[in-house]
């Protein structure tokens, strides 16, 4: 089944048009429709120069003359902080939740922005219940989905992903699994003989399956590496969580790429 509903947030940021350019080729692709999001920050954070509704109807028409031409289905969702108590990050995850995919952007921490908090992409991926997009703040990417890795670790994380992923894996030119084991070991790595790939096979997808020892790199390093060194367009993995003084934070692989990724990659939680 294919992806049916594509949410995607909008704001004044420079990377608002990479992100945008992403959803509408994945929309495109999926026959999907695609919604923008945007949020009137709180007064105490918005810009006074001029009239936060004017901004808002601004990024709607940027929005609208994107993603006409496309002549895909659009939609458009405006949230107002002061009136609906939901500040950005919790907007986007409670409309998520009713859509198959949630399209954000890396933070760029060169170019911050008072609105917008650079926790963002990290609070989308633990918070939303969808996968996630992320689209990297630094480059154009033209094509999304045909050269695809999947780095598979196994537990119910990397199910997730795998299988919310699956709508884009059949439409692959290439999908390549590979299977890491860190530096300090990975029990699930070794722990039983069951076999991914095997499973992979019912869905005929052209499938090559690798199993790799991270060595003196850590495993971001070497998936950015390997994704640079195949032309790979798309990196989907599991986003691990770890509890750090009350709070869910990313595990040590997801947060590296969320600073350091170089193509889009699409996290499940």
């Amino acid at each position: 089944m294919n992806l049916k509903d594509i949410l995607v947030h909008i704001d004044h940021r420079p990377t608002c048009f990479s992100r945008l350019v992403a959803a509408i080729q994945l929309a495109k692709q999926q026959n999907a429709r695609i919604t923008g999001l945007y949020v009137i920050p709180h007064p105490y954070y918005a810009p006074h120069h001029r009239p936060p509704q004017e901004l808002a109807d601004e990024a709607k028409s940027r929005f609208v003359q994107a993603v006409k031409p496309s002549g895909l289905e659009m939609g458009w969702i405006c949230v107002d902080n002061l009136k609906s108590g939901l500040d950005l990050p919790n907007a986007l995850n409670l409309h998520a939740h009713y859509h198959d995919l949630l399209v954000v952007s890396q933070t760029d921490y060169d170019l911050p922005d008072r609105t917008i908090p650079p926790s963002l992409p990290e609070k989308a991926v633990l918070g939303s219940g969808r996968p996630v997009l992320i689209v990297p703040y630094a480059g154009q990417f033209n094509t999304i989905g045909k050269r695809v890795m999947l780095a598979w670790r196994g537990g119910p994380e990397s199910s997730r992903a795998l299988h919310d992923a699956l709508p884009l894996l059949r439409d692959a030119e290439s999908v390549r699994v590979i299977s890491i084991q860190g530096r300090g070991g990975d029990e699930v790595y070794a722990a039983h003989s069951a076999d991914i790939c095997e499973h992979l096979k019912r869905y005929e997808l052209p499938i090559s399956c690798e199993k790799l020892n991270a060595g003196d790199l850590s495993i971001g390093d070497l998936l950015l590496n390997r994704c640079a060194d195949e032309g790979i367009d798309l990196l989907v993995l599991g986003a691990f969580a770890q509890s750090r003084r009350g709070h869910q934070t990313l595990g040590e692989v997801g947060s590296y790429l969320l600073d350091s990724m170089t193509v889009p990659v699409l996290m499940s939680h």
